[in-house]
C-alpha cells in the first residue's frame, strides 16, 4: 500500500523498521512512533497553534500503544487535558543541569566533583549528547557495561578507555542513575520537573563479583615500618632522611586513624591539638567534603610529638613538597616511595590496593565496636558504606561464630 493510499488510521513501518500510526483528525492529531526499531513507543500531540508535544508510553506493545493513543486522544477531543509543548530532555542537557544545579553535586569535594566529570565524558562519549534520557532502557545500560569492560570508549574530551573490571562501569552507572533521579526531583519553570519519570527505575547494575578489596596485616605493617627505620638511620643526607621519615609518619597515621592518605597528606601540624588530644581531619581534605574532630589516645599524641622533633617541624604542612611553591607531595609519590619500602621487606603488592588496604584493616579490627562509632573515627558518614565495603570477615571471628553455644529452645536462646 503506497502512502497515497494508506489509511491514516493504519500501522505502518518506516524505512528503519520503526511503526508508527496516527490517530485523529487535522487540528487535533495523536501520532504514535516508535524512534528505534522494537523501541519503546511515543505518542506526538499536534494541536492548532501548537508545537508537537512527545512523551514516552512506557510500551514495547503495539496494542497497548495503540489503546493508550486512543484514550489521549478522546480526552483531548473532550477537552479533559491539555498537552504541554516541551523539547525532551538530552544528555548534554542534563549534564549541564545536574552540574550546576545539584545542591548534592556542588557540595562534594573537588575531587569527587571531577571524578562525577569524568565519568559523564565517557557516557556523553558512548551515547552521544543529543541522546534523549527517556529513551534509555535496560538494553542500554546492559550495551554500555559489556562496552565499557570491553575498552575502545571514545570519550566527549578525546581519550579513550582501556578494558577495566565491572567495577568502572558500575561507578558510572551509579552517576547515570543519580543524575536521573535528581532529574525527576528538580522543578523548573513552565513544567512540574525536569524529567517526568526515571527511565531506568529498579535497573540493577552489574556489580563486582570479586572486587579487589586487600586489606592489609598487623605483620605487613611491623615489617613495612622495618623497612623505613632502616632506610631512615641509613640516609646520608637530610632531604633522605626526611622523605623516608614522612613516609613512615604516613603510614603510622593510616595504620592507627584508618584515614585515606588524600587526607593524611593534606594534614597540617596544627591540625594536631595537643592541648585537647584532638586530631582535626579538615572539610577540604575529606572526600565527601565534611570536617571532623577527633579524639585520640595519648599514646598516638605522644608519637606524633616524637615525629614532629625529628622533622624538625613547627607549622605548616606535614607532607610539605620539597619546594615550597609545590605545596604538598605528590601522591604519587607516596606510592612510590611506600612500594620500595615493602620491596625492601620482601613484601608482595597486595591485589589491587596500596594504602587503602590499611584502611580496611583499620575496620576490621573494630567490628566488634559500635558502627556508628567506628563510622564516626574513620570518617564515615554512610554506616552502610563501612559495613559493607570496609569491615571484612577474618578467621578469628567467623571461628567464634561457628563455636557459639548457645542453642534456640522453647523458651529462647540459651
Amino acid at each position: 500500500m503506497t502512502s497515497s493510499t494508506r489509511k491514516r488510521s493504519s500501522w505502518y513501518r518506516t524505512k528503519k523498521g520503526c511503526w508508527t500510526l496516527s490517530l485523529g483528525d487535522r487540528g487535533t492529531r495523536v501520532r504514535l512512533f516508535q524512534r528505534k526499531k522494537d523501541g519503546v513507543f511515543y505518542r506526538g500531540v499536534w494541536r492548532a497553534g501548537m508545537t508537537e508535544d512527545q512523551k514516552s508510553l512506557n510500551t514495547h506493545d503495539k496494542d497497548e500503544a495503540a489503546r493508550l493513543g486512543k484514550v489521549l486522544l478522546a480526552e483531548l477531543l473532550r477537552g479533559e487535558i491539555k498537552p504541554e509543548s516541551r523539547p525532551p530532555l538530552t544528555l548534554g542537557q542534563l549534564w549541564h543541569a545536574f552540574s550546576h544545579g545539584s545542591a548534592e553535586f556542588l557540595d562534594n569535594a573537588a575531587r569527587t566533583r571531577s571524578d562525577a566529570e569524568r565519568r559523564t565524558t565517557i557516557l556523553r562519549g558512548y551515547f552521544g549528547d543529543d541522546f534523549q534520557v527517556e529513551d534509555f532502557t535496560i538494553d542500554d545500560q546492559r550495551r554500555y557495561e559489556r562496552a565499557r569492560a570491553a575498552g575502545g570508549i571514545k570519550s566527549i574530551t578525546g581519550f579513550v578507555t582501556g578494558k577495566t573490571r565491572a567495577r568502572s562501569a558500575e561507578a558510572d552507572i551509579v552517576q547515570l542513575h543519580t543524575m536521573l533521579r535528581w532529574a525527576t526531583t528538580k522543578r523548573v519553570e513552565g513544567k512540574k520537573y525536569l524529567l517526568d519519570r526515571h527511565p531506568l527505575l529498579g535497573v540493577r547494575r552489574v556489580r563486582e563479583k570479586n572486587k579487589k578489596q586487600a586489606v592489609a596485616t598487623m605483620e605487613r605493617f611491623e615489617a613495612t615500618m622495618n623497612a623505613l627505620r632502616n632506610f631512615v638511620s641509613e640516609s646520608e643526607d637530610t632531604p633522605t632522611r626526611l622523605r623516608w621519615l614522612r613516609i613512615e609518619f604516613a603510614l603510622f597515621l593510616a595504620e592507627a586513624t584508618g584515614r585515606r592518605l588524600g587526607s593524611i597528606r593534606q594534614l597540617r601540624w596544627e591540625d594536631f591539638r595537643y592541648e585537647k588530644n584532638v586530631v582535626h581531619w579538615r572539610a577540604e581534605a575529606d572526600k565527601k567534603g565534611y570536617h571532623w574532630e577527633i579524639p585520640m589516645p595519648q599514646s598516638f599524641m605522644d608519637e606524633v610529638r616524637r615525629y614532629q622533633k625529628g622533622m624538625g617541624a613547627i607549622t605548616g604542612y606535614v607532607f610539605a613538597a620539597p619546594r615550597a611553591e609545590d605545596g604538598i607531595m605528590d601522591r604519587h609519590l607516596f606510592d612510590q616511595w611506600l612500594r620500595e619500602a615493602q620491596n625492601a621487606a620482601g613484601l608482595k603488592d597486595l591485589d589491587g590496593s596500596l594504602w587503602h588496604a590499611y584502611r580496611r584493616k583499620w575496620a576490621t579490627e573494630r567490628k566488634h565496636l559500635n558502627p556508628k562509632d567506628v563510622a564516626a573515627a574513620g570518617g564515615w558518614k554512610d554506616v552502610a558504606t563501612l559495613l559493607e565495603v570496609y569491615q571484612h570477615a577474618d578467621e578469628s571471628s567467623v571461628l567464634a561464630v561457628m563455636s557459639e553455644p548457645r542453642k534456640l529452645r522453647e523458651k529462647g536462646v540459651a
